[in-house]
Order: structure tokens, then C-alpha cells, then sequence
């Protein structure tokens, strides 16, 4: 890119020169005119922006860069003769009214006001902060790019720590539910203790390796919460106060993993379920388009009623984590009256 840049910046002047120049005389001028331009292009990209502009050093910028002006006009104004005057740009002898001089013919004793030399210095200075501005407009968006590539990779990195983060806490309250309940069973030596056990071999595969997916089909969801309710309904033979409905789900549905599921631990924790004349549980889970509908209901007991006091993660990780999966992506409605508490989850799945 920057190849291109001065190869048609140098042909762009090569062309302006040949108006008045043979072709190769344009060529060598334009050659010898670019070689300053590209120092102070060069200069300001390399050496001033990064170390004074972006530093926020303003003032020693700004003087470095009136440095530089002035530098290149003692060089067009000094230098520039001789390395013309030695390729014989301006040779008295073959062309008298070309010869490099300070003023025009007739006009040494007004050194004060020189118009050839005054539109020469505006050309060059015109073409010199063009290219400065031209520069200086390169390297700060490509900084600016830089930065919010940069940017963008460490939301991106934090955006999946927190997420690993947010499930690490989740993960453990389910198992210590489940061991819980185990315990409780292999106590009175029921005989279902191995079934139990299989299930939350199911439900801890499901956590260790299907949860690693950022999208994991909602057939395998609907079947943790099943071996979560299953376990929940081992307490007592008689609990028939859960209500449940997944024909209008589409089970081939991908969705985040472990979404539902703090919900639903809720709904167990605080419903009072054990008391099967009040409590009770009703839990869908259907599809309609592109939505994707979650909705739990329970009841709730009176006075101050939780199961345990230690665990859970509540519903502030569960919300985090719906900002996170699915910004501006899901509805969230959640409610209490005075005897139901009531979650609504709508998820745009398409």
C-alpha cells in the first residue's frame, strides 16, 4: 500500500512537471522533490505520533513538527539550488532565463517581495503539509484500529472468562443438591439409590463436557431437568404436585446450556414442594417460531420459608448470563403475588 501510495504520488508529480519539462528531467525532479516528502511522512508516522501526539505531549509535537518545517525550508531553500544547479537544471550558459536565482531578472534590489520565490515556497509548503496531514491521518486511524481490535479481543476474552466463571458457580450447587439427596437415600438403604446414582451420572456428564459448548441441543436440557426433578420426587412417593409440559418444545433447538436450570432450583428451594396440599410447581417449555418460551410457576408459603440457607447462585447469575448469551436477544419477566412467584422467559433462538 504505501508502494502505491508514493509510486502514484511520484507520477502524479512527474506529470505536473511535465508541462514544462521533457520527460525525464520531470522524473528526476519529481524523484528528488518526494525523497524530504517521504522523510517527513516517515518521521511524523514512525517518530512524533507515537511518541509525543498519542502521549498526549502536545506541545512537544507541535514544535517538533515546526522543526521539521522549518528544516525542509532551509533545504528548498539552500539545498535544493546546488543539487539542482549540480544536475544542470539551471545552467546560465545554455538557458540564461532558467538560471536559479533569488528573484526574477531586474528585480536583486527588492529582496523584500519576490513573487517567483514567494509561489515557490507556497507550492512546496502546500505539498509538504499535505503530506503531513496526510500522514497524520494514516497512522491515527490505524492506532485507532488497532485499539478497538485490541478492545474488542479483551471484551471478547472477558466476556468468556466471565462466562466460564458464571458456570463454575453454577455446576457445583446442582451437584451438591444431588449428592444431598443421595445421601439421604443410601441413609435407608433404599433401592433406589442406583438409579439415583445413574442419573446424576447423566446429569454430571451433562455439566462436565456438554456445558463446554456454547449451544447444546434442548433435547439434552429438558432431559437434566427431568433427572433433576426425578431426584426432587425420590423425598417422597407421593409428591405429585409438579406439573410439566415439553410437548411444544422442540427438542432439536440449540441453546445455551444450564439456562433454565437456576430457575427451576428456585422453584424447588423456595415452593415448599414437600408440602403437597400447597405447594406445588408448573413448568413449560415450548416453541412458537422463532421464540423460544420457558415459563415456571410456584407456589408460594407463607411466612419466611427457604430449604437451605447455603448454595445457590440466584437469579443475579442467571440475568448476567441472559445479558451475556443473549443481548438484547431475550425478554425476562419475573414476579411474585402473594401466592404464586412467577418467571417468564422468551429467547429469540433463530
Amino acid at each position: 500500500m504505501h508502494l502505491l501510495f508514493w509510486g502514484g504520488y511520484l507520477s502524479l508529480s512527474v506529470f505536473v512537471f511535465s508541462g514544462r519539462e521533457d520527460t525525464d528531467r520531470a522524473l528526476l525532479i519529481g524523484s528528488i522533490l518526494i525523497v524530504p516528502q517521504i522523510i517527513v511522512a516517515y518521521v511524523n508516522m514512525e517518530l512524533l505520533i507515537p511518541r509525543y501526539l498519542i502521549q498526549k505531549k502536545y506541545w512537544k509535537y507541535v514544535g517538533l513538527v515546526l522543526l521539521c518545517f522549518a528544516g525542509f525550508y532551509l533545504f528548498y531553500e539552500y539545498i535544493l539550488p546546488v543539487v539542482y544547479d549540480k544536475f544542470g537544471f539551471f545552467d546560465a550558459h545554455k538557458d540564461p532565463n532558467r538560471k536559479w536565482v533569488r528573484g526574477n531578472p531586474g528585480m536583486e534590489n527588492k529582496p523584500f517581495f519576490n513573487p517567483r520565490r514567494t509561489m515557490r515556497l507556497i507550492y512546496w509548503f502546500t505539498q509538504n503539509f499535505a503530506i503531513y496531514f496526510l500522514s497524520t491521518a494514516f497512522k491515527t486511524s490505524q492506532i485507532a484500529l488497532r485499539r478497538e481490535k485490541e478492545a474488542a479481543d479483551l471484551k471478547s476474552e472477558n466476556l468468556n472468562s466471565e462466562l466460564k466463571f458464571l458456570r463454575s458457580q453454577i455446576n457445583p450447587h446442582f451437584l451438591f443438591n444431588s449428592l444431598n439427596n443421595i445421601y439421604a437415600l443410601s441413609v435407608s438403604k433404599s433401592d433406589k439409590t442406583p438409579g439415583t446414582i445413574l442419573k446424576l451420572s447423566d446429569m454430571l456428564r451433562y455439566i462436565i463436557y456438554d456445558c463446554n459448548a456454547d449451544r447444546v441441543p434442548l433435547d439434552k436440557e429438558i432431559n437434566y431437568i427431568n433427572n433433576f426433578i426425578d431426584l426432587q420426587k425420590l423425598k417422597d412417593d407421593e409428591m405429585t404436585n409438579i406439573r410439566v409440559d415439553f410437548d411444544g418444545a422442540d427438542r432439536s433447538c440449540m441453546i445455551a446450556p444450564m439456562i433454565f436450570i437456576p430457575f427451576i432450583e428456585n422453584s424447588f428451594k423456595h415452593s415448599k414442594i414437600e408440602d403437597t396440599t400447597n405447594g406445588w410447581i408448573h413448568l413449560t417449555i415450548e416453541n412458537t417460531g422463532n421464540q423460544l418460551l420457558f415459563s415456571v410457576r410456584n407456589s408460594v408459603p407463607k411466612g419466611d420459608f427457604t430449604k437451605d440457607k447455603v448454595g445457590g447462585v440466584g437469579l443475579e447469575n442467571v440475568k448476567r448470563r441472559l445479558e451475556l448469551l443473549y443481548p438484547h436477544k431475550h425478554q425476562l419477566q419475573i414476579e411474585k403475588a402473594e401466592n404464586e412467584f412467577v418467571v417468564q422467559l422468551c429467547i429469540n433462538v433463530s
